[in-house]
């Protein structure tokens, strides 16, 4: 694993997800009733592709990428991966029938998203990632996807940090067992979500801001409690 990752990982170790807050929650509730566990290291963390290798090499440092994402203890992670982790199945296999390695599908959905910690379905285009990945197919080197990435979406920053970003997010989402996510079906609620999964409803409620308005294709995180 490589040396920025390793560092990343020991001061991840004692980092918990149980101060998260979620703004515009309408009907919190005391945080210490719906706490839930602190997050893991995953036990089959994938080794980093020659894309992502690549990417070191020319952004070797993301400490202050990673402090970012450490703010309000990785809740900004865990809104990318509500976006992503729904359809990352079939974007990999999408990479992979591309011959492009796993990361390239990370960076497409990312390239795609003015702001990956509010990228729901309903705000990013499948069929656009798909072409992304297709263009990369021919002749793009893991530098000129990062750069063409960069400039898919008008960005408020600059590439060198917005590069640093997303290869330290995507590599938590990787490296982190972050909580199981629910995709809401037709007819679904809160009460019958939770109940189905063995949740206080307040809990399932309180980690998504959500109450009495759940729309099909909505992605929920389900907590982990104590």
């Amino acid at each position: 694993m490589p040396k920025s990752f390793r560092l990343a990982h020991a001061c991840l170790g004692l980092c918990f997800l149980g101060g998260m807050t979620w703004a515009g929650t309408a009907h919190a509730q005391p945080r210490a009733a719906c706490e839930i566990r602190p997050v893991p290291f995953r036990e089959d963390i994938r080794p980093p592709d020659a894309w992502e290798l690549a990417w070191e090499a020319a952004w070797p440092e993301a400490s202050e990428a990673l402090q970012t994402w450490r703010a309000g203890q990785f809740d900004q992670v865990i809104s990318a991966w509500r976006g992503w982790a729904p359809h990352a199945a079939p974007l990999q296999a999408m990479a992979e029938r591309f011959s492009l390695p796993p990361s390239a599908a990370y960076l497409a959905w990312w390239a795609t998203c003015d702001d990956v910690t509010r990228c729901t379905r309903a705000t990013w285009d499948e069929d656009a990632v798909e072409a992304v990945l297709q263009s990369w197919k021919a002749d793009a080197t893991p530098l000129s996807a990062m750069r063409q990435a960069h400039a898919a979406r008008p960005r408020t920053v600059p590439l060198d940090e917005w590069a640093k970003a997303m290869r330290t997010g995507m590599r938590l989402m990787e490296n982190l067992e972050l909580p199981r996510i629910h995709v809401v079906q037709p007819g679904e609620t809160v009460y019958s979500i939770s109940r189905a999964l063995g949740l206080p409803p307040k809990c399932l409620a309180q980690w998504n801001g959500v109450w009495d308005d759940l729309q099909p294709g909505m992605a929920l995180i389900i907590p982990d409690l104590l």
